[in-house]
Formats: C-alpha cells, sequence, structure tokens
C-alpha cells in the first residue's frame, strides 16, 4: 500500500522556528524545497499548514500541524478522516531524544517511546500505532523542556545539516520503496565529520 500522508510534527511560531522539536516541520520544508515547491498547492486545513502535490506520481499530501506538539493528533486524525487516509498510509516525522544527533532511525509501528506529539496522535487515532516514523537525532539534555525547545548551536549546524540532508532521502526511499528497504538503508546512517571521514579512509588503507 502507498503512502498518501506525510506528517511533519513541530511547534507553530517564529519562537520555535529551528529548534530541536521542530526537527519533523525542518525535514519537510526541506524536502519540499527539493521537489519543485511551486507545484505543490498550499492550503490551511485542519488546524494545518498542508501541501497538496504528487510524489512518483501518486497524490501526497504534506502536513505541519498547527496545533502545538502536544495536541498534533487532533489535526493528523481530522485530515486523515477528512481524506479517508489509513494509519498504514501515513509517514510521521519528528525528533527523538533516544537518539544522538546526526543519527535516523526508520520504524514500522510501535509506541511512542515518550514522545507527546507521537501519544497524540496514538490517541485520536484510538490507539492505533500502525503508521510509520522517521525518527530524527536530537540527543538528550540536562532538562527535556529546555533542550527540546532550544536552538542549535553553530557548532551543531554541519550534523543537523546532514541529518536533514539524509533524512529527504530516506523520505524519499519511503515513498519509492517502501519501509523495508528504506530501514536496511538508513537505520545504520551516522553522520560522520570531514575528519572522522579522513581518519576511517587512512584505517582503511592500512587494512590493505
Amino acid at each position: 500500500m502507498s503512502y498518501k500522508l506525510v506528517v511533519g510534527l513541530g511547534n507553530p511560531g517564529s519562537e520555535y522556528a529551528e529548534t530541536r522539536h521542530n526537527m519533523g516541520f525542518m525535514l519537510l520544508e526541506k524536502f519540499l524545497n527539493g521537489h519543485r515547491p511551486e507545484r505543490w498547492e498550499k492550503v490551511h486545513i485542519c488546524n494545518s499548514y498542508c501541501y497538496v502535490g504528487s510524489f512518483a506520481g501518486t497524490k501526497l499530501i504534506l502536513q505541519l500541524p498547527q496545533t502545538f506538539m502536544n495536541n498534533s493528533g487532533t489535526a493528523v486524525a481530522k485530515l486523515m478522516r477528512q481524506e479517508k487516509i489509513e494509519p498504514s498510509e501515513v509517514i510521521v516525522a519528528y525528533d527523538d531524544m533516544d537518539l544522538e544527533p546526526g543519527r535516523l532511525r526508520i520504524r514500522r509501528n510501535g509506541a511512542s517511546g515518550g514522545h507527546h506529539g507521537i501519544d497524540s496522535i496514538i490517541a485520536e487515532l484510538g490507539g492505533n500505532g500502525n503508521f510509520t516514523r522517521l525518527r530524527l537525532g536530537i540527543g538528550h539534555g540536562r532538562e527535556t523542556i529546555d533542550h527540546v525547545l532550544s536552538k542549535f548551536s553553530e557548532s551543531e549546524k554541519a550534523t543537523v545539516d546532514a541529518t536533514l540532508a539524509t533524512g529527504c532521502k530516506a523520505l524519499e526511499m519511503l515513498l519509492r520503496c517502501g519501509v523495508a528497504k528504506a530501514m536496511n538503508e538508513y537505520n545504520s546512517w551516522s553522520y560522520q565529520t570531514p575528519d572522522e571521514v579522513t581518519d576511517k579512509a587512512k584505517e582503511t588503507e592500512k587494512d590493505q
């Protein structure tokens, strides 16, 4: 079954832009900008900004709920009912503290892992967690709320950019090839600095 809806989770408002909790928003915005944004129709429906277009010959909706993170499920479930979309036809992209920065993970379904946005979606779907997740690592901070609502530092920019770029490739593979192939390709990915790449190349040369 093909995917019909991709949801990016985050908080609305300029004060939350570029914060760790908005990685889902950031991913969808980058994905859209890389796929001829002028061909997507922007609409404000179901308490969300939605971009309606097509990908790989299939109609696709990109949804950015404007309900704040903890109530994301209200907007997502409303849109799913309106468009007659099943949970198995949905991908949700969001930040994950259980993954280190520079990592991402694709998962078929399951529990929320403590993420309040995912909690809200599952609750609004009557306990149905049968949707695909694209989790983007942000790591842990001393205080959870302060950490997720903080902006990335300049030193983290390269890691964030690489994670979003790879996340877009993972999303493309999910849409084109399905969850099994995308998991196999990207669940082991981790960002490496230029120095780490150089050191690894040197180690490989020594082993040969």
